[in-house]
Parts: C-alpha cells; sequence; structure tokens
C-alpha cells in the first residue's frame, strides 16, 4: 500500500514539475516577449494590455500592433502543443481562433498562413522597427503570408481599426490563466510542493503564505 501511495505521489510531482516548467524558448523570438523565461505567460499579460480599449492605444503604433498580433498568433499554437496549457477551458481557444481572423482579416494576413511563420515575420517587423528601419520592416512583411504584404500592411499595422473580438479573447485568456496556476498552487500538486505555500484547508481556498 505504501508503495502504491509513494509511486502516486512521484507521478503527481512530475506532473506538477511539468506543468510549473518554463515553456520552451527555443521555437519563440524574444523579441517578442523580451527574452523572458515564461514568454508564454508573457505574451498572454502583454496582448492582453495592448487590445484592453479594442485596439485604439495601438493607432500610428505599428510595433506595439506587430508584437501584439504575433502574441495572439503565438498563444494559439502555443496552448495546443505545450502540455502545461492542456487544462485551460475549449473556449479559450475558441476565442483565440476567432481573435486570429479578426486580426488576419485587419491586417490582410493570409487565411492558410502558417502562424509560426506570421509570428517570425512580425518578430522581424518588430526588430527592424526598432532600428528604425522601416524597409526592412516593409520587407518582412511578404506577400506569400500578407495580403498584398510590404508597405501596405506596414501600414495597416499602424491603423488596425477596432478589435472587440480580440479585446474580449485576450481578457479570457488572462483570466483563465490566472485562474488556472492557482488552482494548480491550491490543489494537490500545491500541497505537495514545497514551493507553493502551506495547504488552506478551508473549502473552497488554496495556498496561503
Amino acid at each position: 500500500m505504501r508503495a502504491g501511495l509513494w509511486g502516486l505521489s512521484l507521478l503527481i510531482l512530475a506532473g506538477c514539475a511539468e506543468l510549473r516548467g518554463p515553456a520552451p524558448v527555443t521555437r519563440i523570438p524574444a523579441v517578442l516577449v523580451a527574452g523572458s523565461a515564461d514568454p508564454v505567460r508573457v505574451a498572454v499579460d502583454q496582448a492582453a494590455e495592448a487590445f484592453a480599449d479594442a485596439g485604439r492605444s495601438l493607432l500610428n503604433q505599428p510595433a506595439r500592433t506587430a508584437r501584439a498580433v504575433a502574441q495572439v498568433e503565438l498563444l494559439g499554437v502555443e496552448f495546443a502543443r505545450d502540455p502545461r496549457w492542456a487544462a485551460l477551458p475549449g473556449g479559450v481557444r475558441f476565442e483565440l481562433r476567432a481573435a486570429r481572423t479578426e486580426l488576419r482579416a485587419a491586417l490582410g494576413t493570409r487565411a492558410n498562413a502558417d502562424p509560426d511563420a506570421v509570428v517570425r515575420a512580425l518578430a522581424g517587423v518588430l526588430t527592424a522597427l526598432a532600428a528604425n528601419d522601416t524597409a526592412a520592416a516593409a520587407a518582412a512583411l511578404s506577400p506569400t503570408l500578407f495580403e498584398p504584404g510590404g508597405n501596405v500592411t506596414l501600414a495597416r499595422l499602424a491603423q488596425p481599426g477596432s478589435l472587440p473580438q480580440t479585446r474580449n479573447a485576450t481578457a479570457l485568456v488572462r483570466e483563465e490563466v490566472e485562474a488556472l496556476q492557482r488552482s494548480r498552487l491550491g490543489g494537490i500538486a500545491g500541497g505537495l510542493d514545497p514551493n507553493a505555500g502551506a495547504l488552506n484547508q478551508t473549502p473552497g481556498f488554496g495556498s496561503v503564505r
């Protein structure tokens, strides 16, 4: 019996370690998340902030728009392939897909464009604009990904228009990610993890510090 309980504890701790560990960073352009050890969580917070007013504050801010749009594209694929986020409600992915559709329509991103390629292209725009190189920024917007691409798409990044679906989606994503992280701290895994704080035995409450 003890051996069985010990094995169960090891499995729980192993799962906890996987969920708590940082996301793979090699496939995520550092320029989008300032080299964070947990780039997905940074992208969640920054995208929610960027679109909190449905895109109004992004007017004439093509670099900010490029970062925020890339982050939404990034979240859509990372939530699907990173096991840390498997417990997120299905509605999160649905809302992100709707936000991606809205953003692609606003910028002229091709409907069948590979999200990772779009992320890399927009990261290139961000890097070029940081160096005040608008020609390089336009060149990063390939017509294979954006219609028509180049300077026209760069101009659209400066005037993305109203983006209510993206506002709603990114707000929901941040809310659900925060709820998921709270549940991990307050659940069984939190009780077994010495770094998670003391387990509050009161029903409905998680860990206390």
